[in-house]
């Protein structure tokens, strides 16, 4: 029988009582599956759902032309399978074993059983799969949507606009590729400014006759910088024609055409902004030390995003501080610096615009680079031969990881599951996640098999899980 103390640690589970997690164990088997194994087919027909007890699986489809478009990877305590027991169709994806996997099946009658009588499992299931659907749909619609970042604020005072382009500027040369720095409100030449983008268009006559623009690269421009921009309205400023359905027709058209967009976006809680923020990969908030109160401005936004439904994982709080005098700012409490991922000191002249540079470089840096990984390898400590092997294995997995990811290093020991352990980590991009976890489950793979282990410990996102 499966252990009820796993099952209660499961999401999906965690408010049953004792009396239900019981029932579902006596109903439920474990299954293990070798690396490899396919555990369901895309088309077949489905008898059962799954939850990982450890390892991890790679969830993919046929891409029609022969090959895997791999949709995701999930891990302990993660779920799959539900979907088609719903449906009473066929599968919709193939799950393919990454490493040695253990699964706990539920059969389909026991499945739809639970869920007549468990609301709160019911309910559970609901929010993922509309949570699966969103994201499929979001990737159908808008490709590129993971690659749009956002910079605002609570007024224009805060230096938003200015941290956004030197964002944009570290993004660029982060990414060696074409980033487009962009202003919603195309009424407003500042981003173009800023930039020495010295064109003005006609954009909003298009977007008020035809409530679209068919060709959008038609009013792109590349700025001396090497960023591209929106050319803004010839006198905008002065046309009250733009109105918010504009505005947002004209965001999704951008953000569906360019691979790295960062948003300059509006200090008014919009429903523009809101749609931003909802569908931004990372939103920077940035404040002016010299508000009444940094805290209340955080608690504000926060506030904000948690009505708006966004994860505060993807809120990255600033202070600019715009004086050096203590009595003209805000008091920034312990709590408050528990919250904010960086501080622009306060500078003037060349030395703002270096300081503002550094930070901005390291914020792009972690907010493209943002997932983050960890392999915990034994260290065979009392094993003199064995440990030395490993080190070279550390030592070349190391080697090996830095052509492809950033941050590699190697750091312990540490101790898990009664073991001395060295971890190897580093950081990866969202877009190029699922092709970099294969090559670590690889790399886990050709450790354990060289040292005859069960089981090695993978982290992501600090979550760790059994390989």
């Amino acid at each position: 029988m499966v252990p009820t103390d796993f099952l209660r640690n499961v999401k999906l589970f965690a408010n049953l009582p004792e009396e239900e997690l019981i029932n579902i164990c006596k109903q439920a088997e474990t299954r293990e599956f070798p690396r490899d194994a396919f555990i369901c087919k895309e088309g077949e027909e489905a008898d059962s759902m799954y939850i990982i007890k450890s390892g991890i699986v790679q969830v993919f489809c046929d891409d029609g032309a022969g090959g895997r478009k791999i949709l995701t990877h999930l891990k302990l305590g993660e779920y799959f399978g539900e979907m088609a027991l719903l449906t009473d169709e066929p599968r919709t994806a193939s799950i393919v074993a990454l490493a040695e996997t253990q699964l706990i099946k539920l059969a389909k009658d026991s499945f739809h059983k639970l869920l007549s009588t468990s609301p709160e499992v019911s309910l559970s299931i609901i929010k993922t799969l509309c949570a699966r659907l969103s994201k499929t749909n979001l990737g159908a619609a808008k490709t590129k949507m993971h690659n749009v970042y956002s910079v605002i604020g609570p007024d224009t005072a805060s230096g938003k606009s200015l941290f956004a382009l030197n964002l944009a500027l570290a993004m660029q040369k982060e990414l060696n590729k074409d980033v487009l720095l962009y202003d919603p409100n195309v009424r407003d030449d500042k981003v173009a400014k800023l930039l020495k983008v010295e064109e003005r268009s006609q954009i909003i006559d298009e977007l008020v006759e035809h409530e679209h623009i068919s060709d959008i690269c038609k009013y792109v421009a590349k700025a001396p910088c090497g960023l591209l921009t929106i050319i803004p309205q010839k006198d905008g400023l002065t046309d009250i024609r733009l109105k918010e359905f504009h505005t947002f027709s004209l965001m999704q058209t951008i953000m569906e055409k360019f691979e790295f967009v960062v948003v300059d976006s509006s200090s008014l809680y919009t429903k523009v902004t809101k749609e931003i923020v909802q569908n931004c990969d990372r939103i920077v908030y940035l404040i002016s030390s010299k508000n009444i109160s940094v805290s209340g401005l955080i608690e504000h936004f926060d506030t904000t995003r948690r009505n708006w439904k966004v994860d505060s994982d993807k809120i990255v709080f600033g202070v600019n501080h715009l004086t050096d005098d203590p009595k003209k700012e805000s008091i920034i409490t312990a709590q408050d610096k528990v919250k904010l991922a960086f501080e622009i000191p306060y500078a003037k002249d060349s030395a703002l615009e270096t300081s503002i540079t550094s930070i901005a470089t390291a914020q792009a840096h972690n907010i493209l680079f943002s997932q983050t990984f960890g392999l915990f390898l034994p260290t065979f400590e009392n094993d003199p031969a064995k440990a030395a092997l490993a080190n070279r294995w550390i030592e070349s997995g190391k080697e090996e990881f830095s052509r492809i990811l950033k941050d590699v290093q190697i750091t312990g020991p540490v101790t898990r599951n009664n073991m001395q352990c060295n971890v190897l980590s580093g950081r990866t991009s969202k877009w190029n996640l699922n092709e970099h976890v294969v090559k670590l489950i690889d790399f886990s793979n050709r450790f354990k098999k060289e040292f005859q282990i069960s089981g090695i410990i993978f982290s992501l996102n600090s979550q760790e899980s059994l390989i």
